[in-house]
């Protein structure tokens, strides 16, 4: 009866807490930000196009503040492939410069891809977090 209850205790917590579709994939925090520009990379794993503009934002806490920054909240746009990456970046102009790559969405500097690399960081999807970078109220310098 016991094993019973915690196998079906254990498929209930499966099912409740299955893994995003999309999920961040990639970091960057260029030395030479200011010249390079910074993104981040999220990733679809499903096996159909999910549309960014339905419910999907990003946000990041600095300096160890327990509350997102409130500048670095921003809805997401367009549409990521099914097995694709959608690359979030501060400076479009700069990321293709010095990386050759196009960046699906540039917000701009001050925001959620324009970390010095000890922030925190998240992507939600309703308001529920679905994957984070670091912990929040903890400044990340020196952490892993």
């Amino acid at each position: 009866m016991f094993n019973s209850i915690r196998v079906l205790f254990i498929t209930t917590l499966f099912s409740v807490f299955t893994f995003a579709d999309v999920f961040m994939t990639e970091l960057t925090d260029a030395q030479d930000a200011g010249d390079a520009g910074k993104y981040v990379e999220l990733y679809n794993s499903s096996d159909a196009a999910i549309d960014l503009s339905v419910g999907w934002t990003v946000q990041r806490w600095t300096n160890g503040n327990v509350d997102p920054t409130t500048n670095s909240i921003k809805s997401l746009t367009g549409t990521i492939a099914a097995g694709g990456f959608y690359i979030i970046c501060n400076d479009a102009d700069k990321i293709a410069a010095t990386y050759g790559i196009t960046c699906d969405q540039d917000i701009g500097t001050g925001g959620f891809a324009d970390s010095n690399g000890d922030d925190n960081m998240g992507l939600l999807l309703d308001g529920e977090l679905v994957d984070i970078f670091g912990v929040p109220g903890e400044d990340g310098s020196g952490t892993s």
